[in-house]
């Protein structure tokens, strides 16, 4: 499968007056889809409107920009924007569709024993693709799919304060809309299901049925029937500081700090497998919406700071040795100061009873309602200069990574109860508790690099 671009954009910047400064345009986007060749003729598909060649054209994406600079006087400006970008389809959610129709691609379980039986031993083959009776999973794109887009504004305020350094303050929103998401539509809707702790705490689970919707009780039949969907949402809210020192007199630096939100209801466009990808999915995938919470990339709180010294020639001192040994090293680093990952509260085992193992959350709790511990990472590299002649140098290069080797979380143990029997909580194991630390970023590394510049 394959897909081919088209894009076609106007831009005009016209200078009002001599202190503002419009900058006006638009943008059309085309993808042309490759549509599914293989249409699955099965009466039950096609009754419930299921067509798996199905291809979706959207042709009307036109994304107006606008922006502007208003200088009040040589150090201080005033700078606002919005667009609308348009996105494309990913090439695994057309290829997905285009291989997982019910026919193109059969998946067949064979235990030990019928491996054997069937003469599967190096080199031999299998005469014909077994039969199976096990439901397939289908994958198509629903019929009023379209192209993701984001809405994207700004506004900035920038003020010289010192010759070489300024301030900033600057509003940030990014709407995300039409976003894609896969979601299994052969569901028939939940009833209220209580399950009981070890402290005899209940909890009121939203169960599916075992019996799906679009299924027979004999012959060809489906399980997950996965529509790629473009009724994801997404909102980030942010307003950042950031000090620039331009360079002067061997210094510079960038030091920025950043208050944001980020909430979606669980938008992907990679859930493609069954069971790899199944953490990629809504809960309720009847009612997404209930989703809404903070996004997987949420850090409400990010502090960078990167500065660069230049030693130079060092001439101090009349001994040429001296001289040589001290001059021109350049000292750099980043300093990462932010929030924890957010992470959800899950009951393992499938308490919903769709399928989906890895996305039943604690009832009580919102999607991404837990952090990890704040990060703090430290990197540096010391650089030294050899002059090799008047156009060629070598650097001799000494970075650190996370230097004073902070164990910074990555992600926590997530599972707050296991789903037993037909109606039971249990604590997950002694060594896993909810909460505790799973993995961490990278330790403290050193590496040494040289590089030769003509």
């Amino acid at each position: 499968p394959n897909s081919s671009d088209y894009a076609f954009y106007a831009q005009d910047d016209w200078r009002v007056t001599p202190k503002l400064t419009l900058n006006l345009g638009v943008r059309y986007d085309y993808q042309k889809l490759a549509c599914p060749p293989v249409q699955n003729p099965d009466s039950l598909l096609l009754s419930n409107g299921l067509d798996t060649s199905r291809c979706p054209k959207d042709g009307n994406n036109f994304a107006p920009r606008l922006g502007f600079s208003y200088a009040f006087d040589d150090k201080t400006v005033l700078r606002g924007g919005y667009g609308i970008f348009y996105g494309r389809s990913t090439a695994i959610n057309l290829g997905t569709a285009h291989s997982n129709n019910g026919i193109n691609v059969i998946n067949v379980t064979l235990n030990a024993a019928q491996i054997r039986a069937a003469g599967l031993r190096f080199p031999n083959t299998l005469a014909a693709v077994p039969t199976t009776s096990a439901p397939k999973n289908l994958f198509l794109f629903s019929d009023n799919y379209v192209q993701p887009y984001v809405q994207q504004a700004r506004l900035g305020f920038e003020r010289e304060i010192l010759p070489s350094l300024s301030l900033s303050v600057t509003y940030m929103l990014f709407r995300g809309v039409h976003l894609t998401r896969t979601r299994d539509i052969n569901l028939s809707a939940p009833t209220a299901l209580v399950a009981t702790a070890p402290d005899g705490t209940t909890s009121t689970f939203e169960r599916f049925s075992s019996t799906r919707p679009v299924s027979r009780a004999t012959g060809i039949t489906y399980n997950r029937i996965s529509l790629f969907e473009s009724t994801a949402n997404s909102r980030y809210n942010g307003l950042a500081f950031q000090a620039t020192k331009r360079f002067s007199r061997g210094f510079q630096f960038i030091a920025a700090y950043t208050y944001s939100k980020a909430k979606d209801d669980k938008p992907d466009q990679t859930a493609v497998v069954v069971g790899a990808d199944d953490s990629k999915i809504a809960q309720n995938q009847l009612n997404p919406r209930a989703d809404w919470g903070a996004a997987d990339t949420d850090l409400r709180h990010r502090f960078v700071f990167s500065p660069v010294y230049e030693l130079g020639r060092y001439t101090r001192s009349d001994n040429a040795f001296i001289r040589a040994l001290l001059s021109d090293y350049v000292f750099s680093g980043i300093v990462q100061l932010q929030s924890g990952f957010a992470y959800s509260a899950f009951i393992a085992n499938d308490p919903n009873n769709d399928g989906n193992r890895s996305n039943d959350r604690l009832p009580g709790t919102e999607r991404n309602s837990f952090y990890t511990p704040a990060t703090y990472q430290f990197d540096a590299r010391i650089t030294r200069i050899l002059r090799t002649s008047e156009t060629t140098s070598l650097r001799l290069i000494l970075e650190g990574f996370n230097i004073f080797n902070r164990a910074n979380v990555l992600t926590q143990n997530n599972t707050f109860y296991n789903f037993t029997g037909t109606s039971s909580l249990t604590a997950p194991a002694a060594a896993t508790p909810f909460g505790s630390n799973r993995t961490f970023l990278t330790p403290r590394q050193l590496q040494l690099a040289i590089k030769f510049e003509f």
